[in-house]
């Protein structure tokens, strides 16, 4: 019975389950540059920024694959990671290379269909891991380091995608913001591995929850004071302001979660899974949208018009 359950299949699901689809929702940041350049609703934006995701997905898919091929011991160690299909012998090696070889060749082949620009952010994007992978992760701040810049480059894949130029305020507070999801990341493995946290992952032993806690003392105000600049100077006027509240409730719900329980280890988790997480997110896209096309700056000047109209009728001026 034991070889039966770590026999490797090749039935599609679990293949699909080794490009951790779970995950893919850290790529459509690649709408976000078109969302604040006012071009979300272009039919030839949609379709490049479509494409640019699905190959952002097969590439982060790839990465991950090669991931859990070297990490398969480690993985065995950990209370979740050990179901993975690599790491519970439900694939085997050389299956797992072929499905990685493949979505990594499909990703830049799309890419580069969309724009040549976007397979050099795909290249650095894949040197990064690489980077990350045999060295880097090893390395104390580092590692979180890479974990941001690999939401940062999602991100410019975006731009790239639309010819979308990315202004410096958005990069600081796209990387404040990854920065602070990778040190929750280290945090909640700190809370589910324990004493054997080192042992799964060596740059562990290097932190420790005061000096996380420390390091969070010092993003998350930097974030929301980033944020509130970047929104103060917004081209679209000072109406971005109104989204501000939206972060920083988003943030605080963040690590109300934090606290309460080890679901902020895995970013992905929270989004599928959390609703006032997931109604902020909406909450915040509708009010860009809201900025950026001119409705809530159309909607006011309409209420105070119509307002002023209704006074001078009842002589209240």
């Amino acid at each position: 019975m034991e070889s039966q359950a770590i026999k490797p299949t090749f039935k599609p699901m679990v293949l699909l389950k080794l490009l951790r689809p779970r995950q893919w929702t850290k790529n459509f940041i690649a709408f976000a540059p078109a969302l604040f350049a006012g071009r979300l609703f272009e039919p030839q934006v949609i379709a490049h920024l479509s494409l640019c995701v699905l190959a952002l997905c097969l590439l982060s898919g790839a990465i991950y694959v090669f991931n859990d091929i070297l990490d398969r011991e480690a993985d065995r160690k950990h209370p979740t990671k050990c179901l993975r299909p690599l790491a519970s012998g439900a694939v085997s090696v050389q299956t797992a290379l072929i499905v990685a070889g493949l979505s990594l060749t499909l990703s830049f082949v799309l890419a580069y269909l969309v724009r040549p620009a976007l397979a050099l952010v795909f290249l650095a994007y894949l040197i990064l891991q690489i980077a990350y992978t045999f060295r880097l992760k090893k390395r104390v701040i580092l590692d979180v380091f890479c974990i941001a810049c690999g939401f940062v480059l999602r991100a410019l894949a975006g731009g790239a995608a639309v010819h979308v130029p990315l202004s410096a305020w958005f990069l600081l507070c796209t990387s404040l913001g990854a920065l602070f999801l990778a040190l929750e990341k280290r945090r909640q493995e700190f809370r589910a591995l324990g004493p054997e946290a080192a042992a799964h992952r060596a740059v562990l032993g290097k932190y420790s929850l005061d000096l996380l806690d420390r390091m969070e003392a010092v993003i998350v105000p930097t974030l929301v004071t980033a944020y509130a600049f970047y929104s103060f100077q917004s081209s679209y006027g000072q109406w971005m302001m109104i989204t501000v509240p939206m972060v920083l409730y988003g943030i605080l719900r963040y690590q109300v979660l934090s606290v309460r329980d080890n679901s902020t280890g895995t970013p992905e988790e929270v989004l599928l899974k959390d609703r006032p997480i997931q109604n902020t997110i909406v909450v915040w896209i509708l009010a860009c949208m809201a900025v950026v096309y001119g409705w809530l700056p159309k909607l006011a000047t309409w209420l105070v018009a119509t307002f002023d109209s209704f006074s001078l009728r009842q002589g209240w001026f």
